[in-house]
């Protein structure tokens, strides 16, 4: 029986209408949501035999906290009736989402399906496809 779902949200049009798809999952089952928003870190990647680097993006703000803060709120209160508990995390979303999984114990992690192309997919990957294959519960991709 599904009794936590673990949602991961990011904003996108994908992750919403999962984020969608999940509270109507939990209005039929009971069960209490967890909407996670992960604000993924940039990479360091070294250059050359010298001790210079790059960074994939720039360092993350307490802005983007807030506005990551701002979208799982606003898509917990479209229900109010629901059990709904909002998280921001700092990390790979792919990581992070399975790791929270395992700590709270949740039953069903459900992610959007972003709906790259085959070379998107080979080039940068898939967040749903790494959490599909690494979570330690049963996944739903939502694809709409």
């Amino acid at each position: 029986m599904v009794q936590h779902i673990l949602v991961g949200v990011d904003g996108s049009h994908p992750s919403v209408e999962a984020a969608h798809y999940a509270m109507g999952l939990a209005e039929q089952t009971h069960a209490k949501l967890t909407f996670v928003f992960v604000i993924e870190t940039p990479q360091v990647i070294p250059v050359g035999p010298l001790s210079g680097y790059v960074t994939t993006s720039a360092p993350r703000s307490q802005e983007d906290v807030k506005k990551a803060e701002a979208i799982v709120e606003q898509i917990a209160r479209e229900k109010p009736a629901l059990a709904v508990t909002t998280r921001v995390e700092l990390g790979t979303p792919a990581e992070v989402m399975c790791e929270l999984a395992g700590q709270l114990e949740v039953d069903l992690l459900v992610v959007g399906a972003r709906g790259h192309n085959a070379a998107q997919r080979f080039l940068i990957g898939s967040v749903s496809d790494r959490v599909v294959h690494h979570a330690p519960c049963p996944v739903l991709v939502v694809r709409r």
